[in-house]
């Protein structure tokens, strides 16, 4: 009992400083990650990748503490640094077959295709982005469905990111008779693009209206125009009210399948 006691004195000072060390650290790491979300959300730096290398700062922060700990408590750190790689190793076998979605999401995070709040479309998904994690991507459908993404399936595949531009083009296929004027529709149409609100009209924006294709029963024209990403889908509903309004009140039909059925008599 002596011999423990004398023991625990002779530690008793290096449990002190380590234990100094150790709360010190702590409060150090504490600080440095407020000031790394202070700075950081000043700044246009993705939350998803400040996220990222704020916990990442703070795991090397706490391995350092706990060396600085070891070794003030004169813990050979030679036999434990080896224990961990050999429990690394461990991990990343059992991690094997997330490792490529690891990767993506340090090659998504670093490269940025896309951020945080960005509309995208990819496979048979589209809608914001919520979080990009390490290992997956969470995106916001339009139907508030939350989809989680395995990483490595995005960037193994093609990606359309709608906000890498302010604005975006807005696009309709109007189908009009065969009888109507051409030159009349066409006009009836730019006239409703332009007086439809919140679609740009300036130089570089100007509405176009083409004749596209002749359909079965139908010349099919492509009325394209641009709005702010924001005003998107209120643009494409407002705009395809509008155009029918417009072809009613100038007598421009739409066609709609029908059935001609000719009675043919015999008359043997």
């Amino acid at each position: 009992m002596e011999k423990l006691k004398e023991r625990f004195l002779e530690y008793l000072p290096d449990l002190g400083g380590a234990l100094i060390i150790l709360v010190v650290g702590i409060l150090i790491v504490f600080v440095i990650r407020k000031i790394m979300k202070k700075a950081m959300g000043k700044s246009k730096i993705d939350p998803s990748l400040a996220g990222f290398l704020i916990k990442l700062i703070s795991l090397i922060g706490y391995v350092l503490v706990i060396i600085a700990v070891l070794t003030k408590m004169e813990v050979n750190t030679t036999g434990l640094i080896a224990v961990f790689s050999a429990a690394m190793a461990g991990v990343a076998i059992a991690l094997k077959d997330h490792l490529a979605d690891i990767a993506s999401g340090i090659v998504i995070l670093f490269t940025r295709p896309f951020v945080t709040g960005d509309f995208i479309e990819f496979g048979s998904h589209k809608g914001f982005v919520e979080k990009i994690d390490i290992m997956h991507t969470k995106v916001r459908t339009y139907s508030d469905t939350e989809v989680i993404v395995p990483n490595s399936k995005i960037t193994t595949t093609e990606v359309n990111n709608y906000s890498s531009s302010p604005e975006i083009r807005v696009e309709l296929s109007v189908p009009i008779s065969y009888a109507a004027d051409i030159d009349k529709t066409k006009e009836v149409l730019m006239n409703t693009a332009k007086s439809t609100k919140m679609i740009l009209t300036d130089e570089k924006y100007t509405p176009q209206i083409r004749l596209e294709k002749y359909d079965e029963s139908s010349l099919d024209f492509r009325v394209r125009c641009w709005c702010d990403f924001k005003d998107y889908w209120q643009v494409y509903y407002q705009l395809t009210e509008n155009i029918k309004k417009s072809l009613d009140e100038n007598n421009i039909p739409i066609p709609y399948n029908q059935l001609d059925v000719h009675i043919v008599e015999n008359k043997s």
